[in-house]
């Protein structure tokens, strides 16, 4: 379980940061971005909920936790996009000043691993909360979910036709 958590917050960073290039508008409008998160977190931790079927005890140790280190993954994540975005302009400077670089470089490895960190310590909490079976279904949903969120956002790029609403 502890292999697929970093990867699969590595490819929702990855999703969510393509997502404001396929949507022009929201490139000028950072709260319809964090808005758009936090829409995809609640819809993760209530399929979660569901396909887990967890207990009204594990949904209450849960969801206060997932839910805070999800919302300090995206400041740290908006920060490193921020990071990202300054490196990329200093790159493209002639003469790209090397102190500024490794500063941002350094920022932006501090970033991931502070990330990988709280992915670890969500795992820890949830091989102690949850049951053998309980944690092999977080695998499969986990990879399932994530596929979906990867689908529609190509869907949404127009690559492979409309999003089918559902509801």
């Amino acid at each position: 379980m502890k292999k697929s958590a970093p990867a699969a917050a590595f490819v929702l960073v990855l999703a969510l940061g393509t997502l404001a290039p396929a949507q022009g508008s929201l490139q000028s409008d950072p709260q319809a971005r964090m808005r758009i998160r936090e829409n995809i977190s609640n819809l993760y931790l209530l399929r979660l909920t569901r396909a887990l079927d967890l207990t009204e005890e594990q949904t209450a140790r849960l969801y206060p936790l997932l839910t805070r280190v999800e919302k300090e993954k995206a400041e740290i994540q908006r920060r490193m996009g921020l990071d990202l975005r300054d490196l990329r302009a200093e790159l493209v400077k002639a003469g790209a000043g090397e102190q500024r670089v490794l500063e941002l470089v350094a920022r932006i490895k501090e970033a991931r691993s502070t990330i990988r960190q709280k992915d670890d310590d969500v795992e820890g909490v949830l091989d102690g909360v949850l049951t053998p079976v309980q944690k092999a279904r977080y695998l499969i949903f986990t990879v399932d979910f994530l596929r979906s969120i990867e689908r529609n956002l190509e869907r949404a790029r127009g690559l492979k036709g409309p999003i089918k609403r559902t509801p």
